[in-house]
């Protein structure tokens, strides 16, 4: 872990960790890069210091994701056509929408769905033109995300063990909403202008609506927070977002309207994450960006102090110190109570997880029972973790209210 997030520091990169490894180190380090999704940023910036079979390995991946590219551009053209018709406007959140602000090039960019955000009176109007299309409902929505259960295509592919297969099917999810706060149990203030705001883009001749690139910022910021504290942070997010305030360090007139248009509220949101990020990838920090996470309350600062790296380790060993943050963000002892129950006892069973883009009459009995073996293993691995998790809890929980930092 520690090897490629030296390499991808963006003002101080390290290179010669990366040069120490071994072959069997080699191999956990890019099995830890492929659930963090650092393999692609990894190929792009340290390719010539790269051992031989590893470069081929990650050139292939990358050519791999540049054909993916294409298809996601198809999938959208597809889409596209039909939801104007029906006078959708959908907006698109995260994905391509990124480029060039986030990251240069979509091909360099892992994509697996399409994310549209739609006005709630389109939402069912939307979900029935995709069905039209061949996208049907991947299981329910548990009531804790911010979209309709994901859609999908049932085009027979199955998993091969390559997360850059380019065939893999590219699935669509319609958001209703851009933050979930029954279940984070805070919110921030000011929303719903990013829809007001939201303007036309062109990337390689394909057209569509986003986000502001400075309501971009805060999407972005607010979708890796949610995932932060549930549990399941993703680490290439955050580069992304380290990427930005790098390259936007000197940004006036770019910050001067992020000061503007956002609240409070939503800035400060904002700025844990551009603590980590700065933390994790040693990003420069526009002047606003710091002076916002010098007002951070006291102990959202001492959880970043004392947790700053606690996601990142959790991809290696079980943790769940996020969950003094999200504490830490609740106003209310019932809010605070009902976020541990829901995280220390998970009242909900995944979803699921193998042979889902296979029509029925496709499913054997062989891979029926395949199906059923992977989703027992899978629901106990989860179980596992939470079960491991417990100690590291107790031990974060005795940290957290006895203000120790051992």
């Amino acid at each position: 872990m520690q090897a490629p997030l030296a390499a991808l520091r963006f003002s101080s990169p390290d290179y010669e960790p990366l040069s120490r490894l071994t072959a069997l180190e080699w191999k956990r380090t890019l099995s830890f890069c492929d659930r963090a999704q650092f393999t692609l940023p990894l190929a792009l910036r340290c390719r010539h210091r790269l051992p031989d079979e590893v470069r081929a390995g990650t050139d292939r991946n990358l050519a791999g994701n540049a054909e993916r590219w294409q298809r996601i551009r198809e999938t959208y053209c597809r889409l596209a056509g039909p939801f104007e018709r029906a006078g959708i406007e959908p907006v698109v959140l995260k994905g391509f929408s990124h480029c060039p602000g986030f990251i240069q090039n979509p091909r360099w960019r892992p994509q697996y769905d399409i994310d549209l955000l739609l006005p709630r009176d389109q939402l069912m109007r939307a979900r029935d033109v995709a069905g039209s299309l061949g996208y049907e409902p991947l299981g329910a929505s548990s009531g804790r995300v911010d979209h309709l259960p994901a859609m999908i295509r049932k085009t027979g592919w199955q998993w091969r063990g390559d997360l850059f297969d380019p065939e893999i099917p590219v699935s669509l999810e319609l958001h209703f909403r851009l933050w979930d706060q029954p279940t984070e149990h805070f919110a921030p203030a000011g929303l719903d202008r990013f829809w007001e705001r939201r303007e036309g883009r062109i990337l390689e001749g394909l057209s569509f609506t986003a986000l502001h690139p400075v309501d971009a910022l805060a999407y972005a910021s607010l979708h890796f927070l949610r995932h932060l504290l549930r549990g399941d942070a993703k680490p290439f997010h955050l580069y992304e977002l380290a990427s930005l305030l790098h390259q936007s360090a000197d940004g006036d007139l770019f910050w001067t309207n992020w000061r503007q248009w956002h609240d409070p509220s939503l800035r400060r949101l904002q700025a844990i994450c551009f603590s980590l990020a700065q933390r994790w990838f040693d990003c420069r920090l526009p002047a606003a960006a710091r002076e916002e996470i010098e007002r951070l309350p006291p102990e959202v600062t001492r959880w970043l102090n004392l947790c700053a790296f606690s996601p990142l380790i959790a991809h290696v060993r079980p943790n769940k110190d996020e969950l003094w943050l999200h504490w830490s963000l609740i106003d209310s002892l019932r809010g605070r109570c009902s976020m541990l129950r829901r995280r220390l006892l998970p009242a909900t069973l995944p979803g699921p997880v193998d042979a889902v883009h296979l029509p029925d009459r496709e499913i054997t009995w062989r891979i029926g029972i395949r199906r059923k073996w992977r989703y027992g293993r899978y629901a106990a691995s989860r179980l596992l973790h939470h079960l491991f998790a417990l100690p590291e809890v107790a031990l974060g929980a005795f940290r957290w209210f006895t203000g120790s930092t051992r």
